[in-house]
């Protein structure tokens, strides 16, 4: 099946039958809870399978049954009463900015150049921000939750402080704000991101582990590392801005 052809049957058919608003909230967050929960579940069917313990970056760590269910419905909170308003919020926001919903939808070039910007500038804002987070009353007070995880597992990357959750959510739409012009690429963005602080948080370091053939990425191992060790390792996606800002 051509992408590009599925792309616009899909898109043409959700906006003849949906209002700009239900697309541009509720559809997002609709694409955000099915990519967050379902690209975690490969990795959690991984905790029960034996021959993925050598892989698993803290092996004397579990994350037992009444961790993982406290995390779910932190997350429940967290994505129904933050995030969802936050959608309204950027909604609103992005209508301002007079971003498209009508066809015909951007080039697969166009998305994959917002798409790899846009990583680029959240990693940026995030290092600085992560950083700031790990300041004294900062940390006590809100990103001290995020690190209740020393061991983390993927369903935990979005497990935080209602203020890190806001801040932090404003680096992931900064990029398409700043280069997208239709709402199509901030769903095609929203789904690369959310399965890359998945992956960043999985506790798993596999032979097909994107650090391993992406440039400069980060990934599992190197995010774990900051979870053990509360300290380096600052950035969500690459690890340059750690070695140009240690």
């Amino acid at each position: 099946m051509d992408p590009s052809n599925f792309a616009s049957q899909y898109w043409e058919y959700i906006t003849t039958h949906y209002t700009e608003q239900q697309i541009a909230v509720f559809f997002t967050f609709v694409i955000h809870e099915v990519v967050y929960f379902g690209s975690y579940l490969p990795w959690f069917l991984g905790d029960f399978l034996p021959s993925s313990a050598k892989y698993k970056l803290q092996p004397t760590k579990k994350n037992s049954y009444a961790i993982q269910m406290n995390c779910f419905k932190r997350l429940l909170l967290s994505h129904f009463f933050i995030e969802l308003p936050g959608m309204f919020a950027a909604h609103t926001a992005f209508q301002y900015m007079n971003m498209s919903m009508s066809m015909p939808l951007p080039s697969w070039s166009s998305v994959l150049y917002v798409c790899i910007m846009s990583f680029f500038i959240e990693d940026f804002y995030f290092y600085f921000v992560h950083r700031l987070l790990h300041y004294g009353p900062f940390y006590k007070y809100v990103h001290k939750v995020h690190h209740e995880h020393a061991a983390p597992l993927g369903m935990a990357a979005e497990y935080a402080h209602p203020v890190e959750v806001i801040f932090l959510g404003l680096g992931t739409v900064l990029g398409p704000f700043l280069l997208a012009d239709h709402v199509f690429t901030m769903h095609v963005w929203l789904v690369v991101r959310v399965m890359q602080t998945v992956e960043a948080h999985v506790g798993y370091d596999f032979p097909f582990s994107p650090r391993r053939w992406i440039p400069f990425f980060g990934g599992a191992e190197y995010h774990d590392f900051h979870h053990e060790t509360f300290s380096g390792n600052y950035a969500s996606t690459f690890i340059i801005w750690d070695y140009v800002f240690g």
